[in-house]
């Protein structure tokens, strides 16, 4: 008998613990920045959800409205493609990023690609990356804020198509 509700309760931890263990990842868009409208980010997460789920790769949307007064100083002592390109890193390391990740700023105004190693070497190369920054600025520069996302969004997938065979 003992047996029994041992084996009872080890499987329905197992049920529940895998019921809540049903995180989606990669993370949602987090738009501090307000950037996007509510349905372009609904649609952009389904975009991002079902990228991963074919190539096993992250793409991180972040956006945020401006730098903090200590930033703003190491961006004036690094410079701007230094001061970025750290801040990405560091974000990627935190985030332990396994794909592709966007950084956009509404103050300063900058966009940033960032991609882990192995992603950029075989997935998403500097071309590619080159590739989907044209995309968000072609129409970030006519305030199309949501159609630069999804267009880029479509510029990633169609690397990660094309570099996976």
């Amino acid at each position: 008998m003992f047996r029994r509700i041992f084996a009872l309760v080890a499987v329905s931890t197992c049920l529940i613990g895998s019921a809540t263990a049903r995180a989606v990842f990669p993370p949602p868009i987090k738009d501090d920045g307000k950037f996007f409208s509510k349905e372009a980010v609904d649609k952009a997460n389904k975009k991002i959800r079902d990228i991963y789920q074919k190539y096993k790769k992250d793409v991180i949307v972040e956006t945020i409205s401006s730098i903090s007064v200590e930033q703003e100083k190491k961006l004036k002592e690094d410079g701007t493609e230094k001061f970025w390109a750290r801040l990405a890193l560091q974000r990627a390391n935190e985030l332990g990023l396994h794909g592709v990740l966007v950084i956009i700023c509404k103050k300063p105004n900058y966009l940033r690609i960032h991609m882990d190693p192995d992603t950029q070497k075989k997935t998403f190369t500097p071309t590619n990356r080159t590739a989907a920054r044209e995309k968000f600025f072609a129409q970030f520069k006519e305030e199309n804020f949501d159609a630069g996302l999804l267009d880029a969004l479509d510029a990633i997938e169609a690397a990660f198509k094309a570099n996976s065979k």
